[in-house]
């Protein structure tokens, strides 16, 4: 019998064939008893029907066996939360009133240049180099000869993003307005999130459920955190600068080169959790973690692109699960989450050095671990 994490047992292929084997031979031998003496079945038919027995039987207990399989394996576990998926996630997201997230459209500021007084008028579209597009969000004048207009990507997703300093140009021209503009040298253009995936949303609701609403706890305002649409970790810091304050510590993994929240991210959490329908009258601070990042070298004994993309994965996951503010990972761990890449058959992990036994720990309470690069060696 095979058997699923669940360690559920199933009839396997071989046990229902014989059964359907069995039923068959059943069936044809009260068949032919029932028939009477006029019609009972000669020799040949008998043997006609058992030549096409094995075959019958094994297809239907190839179906029998992919229906339980279907139940044990997938429907079943609908019933656990954080093993559901799709609308079945869905729904259980929606029993406690934490709809998935919808995906939200990049924003941020741009700077140009024109004619003082020349005004840039809302619904202005820019695009970048490959053409991605944004509107001007409302009418901004030229002040001094220069022009900051905030800008919204026309499609919600992280695609909408734009490292900082990007350039972008008018798509139609603007009397007095000239047509190159830069992307905020800090922030860039940012914000932008795809739909909430499975794995996300698994993660969301966990917290939720390992940490129910307690009026005001740690856990409640990175709950509250997450609940906006581009922050995907968040942690609760109790009392950060003193009786009377609170803390989160937040993350937003959709923005690149690493995942830091934008300043307008990190105020946009305040803004939510300020809400008098959430948080009390705390001091609040929100934020954004320091990374103490690790380099990996690596070298593979099945070397292709799969076995390199599902190695960078790996590591990126394993630093998305189990790194914490303040806290460690197992050095081992990395070397678990490379063997178990699909067509890994062995591997050497060059640089940093691994140590059984001994973890990668963060530098202190606002400090967080993270993958950095993933290099390679033949």
């Amino acid at each position: 019998m095979s058997k699923s994490p669940l360690n559920v047992p199933i009839p396997s292929i071989g046990q229902l064939s014989q059964n359907g084997a069995r039923l068959l031979q059943e069936s044809l031998a009260q068949a032919s008893q029932a028939a009477g003496p006029a019609l009972v079945a000669t020799a040949a038919d008998i043997e006609l029907a058992r030549s096409n027995m094995k075959a019958v039987s094994f297809v239907n207990g190839m179906g029998m066996h992919g229906v339980y399989r279907y139940l044990r394996d997938f429907i079943a576990r609908q019933a656990i939360p954080i093993k559901s998926v799709g609308e079945f996630l869905d729904g259980w997201l929606a029993t406690y009133k934490m709809p998935r997230k919808d995906a939200s459209a990049a924003s941020g500021k741009t700077s140009g240049s024109g004619i003082t007084n020349t005004l840039l008028p809302a619904g202005t579209l820019l695009q970048s180099q490959d053409g991605r597009q944004y509107r001007v969000i409302s009418d901004v004048p030229v002040v001094a000869g220069v022009v900051t207009p905030n800008l919204m990507a026309l499609l919600a997703g992280a695609a909408g993003n734009l490292p900082p300093g990007s350039p972008l140009t008018l798509v139609s021209p603007v009397s007095g307005i000239d047509a190159d503009f830069v992307a905020d040298v800090v922030s860039g253009i940012s914000g932008g999130a795809d739909r909430e995936t499975d794995a996300l949303a698994v993660y969301r609701l966990q917290q939720r459920l390992s940490n129910p609403p307690m009026g005001g706890s740690p856990a409640d305002y990175a709950n509250w955190a997450l609940a906006l649409p581009s922050i995907t970790r968040a942690w609760g810091v109790r009392n950060p600068a003193g009786a009377t304050s609170a803390g989160v510590l937040i993350m937003a993994d959709g923005n690149a080169p690493n995942g830091l929240p934008t300043l307008a991210q990190q105020q946009e959490v305040f803004s939510y959790i300020r809400d008098p329908r959430r948080g009390p009258p705390d001091e609040l601070f929100v934020i954004i973690p320091k990374l103490d990042v690790i380099d990996f070298v690596i070298r593979l004994d099945v070397d292709t692109p799969a076995t390199r993309k599902g190695t960078t994965d790996a590591l990126a996951d394993l630093f998305f699960r189990e790194a914490v503010p303040g806290g460690k990972i197992p050095q081992g761990h990395a070397v678990e989450a490379i063997s178990g890449v699909v067509g890994e058959y062995n591997h050497t992990i060059i640089s940093p050095v691994i140590t059984s036994g001994t973890f990668w720990s963060a530098a202190a309470f606002d400090h967080l671990l993270a993958r950095g690069t993933v290099a390679f060696v033949a």
